[in-house]
């Protein structure tokens, strides 16, 4: 739990610094319909239990243009699918039980499968949303244009 603060305290830090310049969009695929599109979202944490290990795991990303860019992935144990070194330029430590890897990993979009059974959330400008409340399906994250609001 205390390295799950870390994590979501160093995305708040980030989300503070960083300009806005889009919005997060989800969409159902592979039908592609818009699930919901998320204001704010400089940058955004995805955690979820790991199909394999079933130990949790903390993602963090930044919207860099019309690009998502992973900054940072936190987990307890090894499994399929998580980073095994660190990338040149790029920290792997240990810390409170779990490795945390800084990365700097582009994506356009993520596409994912979320279950139920793995707590898929996504946290957004301090606002948490369960992934899998639309079912055991194929998701797809995506910076997209904000419009605009007066206020």
């Amino acid at each position: 739990m205390r390295m799950r603060a870390i994590v979501l305290g160093a995305l708040a830090l980030a989300a503070s610094s960083v300009r806005a310049e889009g919005c997060l969009q989800l969409m159902a695929m592979p039908e592609a319909r818009v699930l919901a599109t998320l204001p704010r979202a400089d940058a955004f944490a995805m955690t979820y239990v790991h199909s394999v290990t079933r130990t949790p795991v903390d993602e963090v990303y930044h919207l860099d243009g019309d690009r998502l860019l992973q900054t940072s992935i936190a987990f307890v144990n090894h499994g399929p699918g998580l980073p095994t070194e660190a990338d040149a330029g790029q920290s792997w430590r240990e810390m409170g039980g779990r490795f945390v890897v800084t990365t700097s990993r582009p994506f356009e979009r993520i596409r994912m499968r979320v279950h139920r059974d793995q707590s898929p959330r996504l946290t957004v400008a301090g606002d948490s949303v369960d992934l899998a409340q639309w079912g055991n399906r194929s998701i797809e994250l995506a910076s997209t244009a904000c419009r605009a609001t007066s206020g």
